[in-house]
């Protein structure tokens, strides 16, 4: 991303955003506390993502283990045709 310049394009339309939001609501920012807040806007991004992510496959490990612990219980044939019932 960086050697495409993403970065380079999102960082100063990101400073144009936080700058409006902050003139909308009468807070005054400097570019240099906007350059400052930079990395902690995307730890907090980083931490969503990796929640989503953590949520979303302990969910699916969650189904994958109950289908192998039914299809010990039941067999996998019947499993498989309830399955498809649905």
């Amino acid at each position: 991303m960086a050697s495409r310049g993403v970065t380079q394009n999102t960082a100063p339309a990101l400073m144009r955003f936080i700058t409006q939001i902050a003139a909308r609501f009468g807070v005054p920012v400097t570019e240099k506390a906007i350059a400052q807040a930079l990395p902690a806007v995307g730890v907090a991004g980083g931490a969503l993502i990796n929640t989503l992510f953590a949520d979303h496959f302990q969910n699916m490990s969650r189904g994958h283990f109950t289908v192998r612990r039914l299809e010990r219980t039941y067999g996998s044939v019947l499993v498989k045709q309830a399955y498809q019932r649905l």
